[in-house]
């Protein structure tokens, strides 16, 4: 569904199924840049040493360079990064308008994975006496849902269902915001690397960055821009950059905790509803449509 046609039919999906009426009105999705910040608990692969030099180039190389031991807890298949996310917020950058925050009823949570490390170096700072693991992942995808409840990162990876669920997130009813690939950032010609990491070998505090190309959901339309190019050109939708280390993730099980943002552009006007308990409603709505 076209997030451009929500703001109209929100008090009739209200009720439709018996719900009250969102306390939130729909905000105004108006021409500009965005800034989508959110928290993040993420289940990586660590442990390629300490000794300077290039650790493995490829999929296959980069996954018997490490052990089984240090490789990303409830992984699928040869994949090094996945995690979950909880959007905090949503800003216009152009006008500072905030057009969403986090709270009851109001949440959008999401999963990403599918991340495989292919090109993998060790560096060391002689001053610090430091080593730092530098990264280039290939493949990787990123979902968000509305859901009326937040993430609940204390599950711990094992909460995982399968390659894109999650519990608590993917298996509420929530309908689908927003779907996106990682998509290819070349590095000296090279065309395989979609996402670059590097983090302190000693506290796992490091920072990551890649650009996404959405494919689906309700905010596609929106965000389908080919509004942001990487140094060579190559045009995508959405920019994401983090920062992360282990405040709160060795408690839960995870490897690393977050914060970031995704920055991307919005061409046209649109209505951005964000619906409180309306969002249940909207995935009923879906199937007596397609039921017609």
């Amino acid at each position: 569904m076209n997030m451009k046609k929500i703001s109209g039919i929100a008090a009739g999906v209200a009720l439709a199924f018996g719900l009250t009426a969102p306390a939130q009105a729909a905000v105004e999705l108006n021409a500009g840049n965005y800034k989508i910040t959110f928290n993040a608990f993420d289940a990586g692969t660590v442990g390629y040493g300490n000794t300077p030099g290039l650790k493995c180039n490829g999929v296959v190389a980069c996954d018997a360079a490490v052990p089984d031991a240090t490789k990303a807890p409830n992984r699928i298949g040869s994949e090094d990064t996945w995690g979950i996310f909880s959007v905090q917020s949503i800003t216009n950058l152009t006008t500072g308008t905030a057009l969403f925050t986090a709270g009851p009823g109001n949440y959008l949570t999401g999963i990403f994975g599918g991340l495989t490390d292919a090109l993998v170096g060790v560096s060391s700072d002689p001053f610090l006496g430091t080593t730092t693991t530098s990264i280039g992942s290939t493949g990787g995808f990123l979902n968000m849902y509305y859901n009326t409840v937040d993430y609940n990162a204390s599950q711990g990876p094992a909460a995982r269902l399968g390659l894109m669920g999650y519990n608590g997130i993917t298996n509420t009813g929530g309908a689908l915001a927003l779907s996106a690939n990682f998509g290819v950032s070349p590095i000296a010609g090279d065309n395989d690397y979609t996402y670059f990491s590097n983090y302190n070998n000693q506290t796992l505090s490091g920072n990551s960055q890649g650009f996404l190309d959405v494919v689906a959901g309700d905010l596609a339309d929106e965000f389908n821009t080919n509004g942001q190019f990487d140094l060579n050109g190559n045009a995508h939708d959405l920019f994401l950059k983090a920062t992360f280390g282990r405040t709160l993730a060795a408690q839960y099980g995870w490897t690393v905790d977050a914060t970031g943002d995704v920055q991307g552009a919005v061409p046209e006007p649109g209505s951005l509803a964000l619906l409180g308990l309306g969002f249940a409603g909207l995935a009923g709505l879906r199937r007596r449509k397609a039921a017609k």
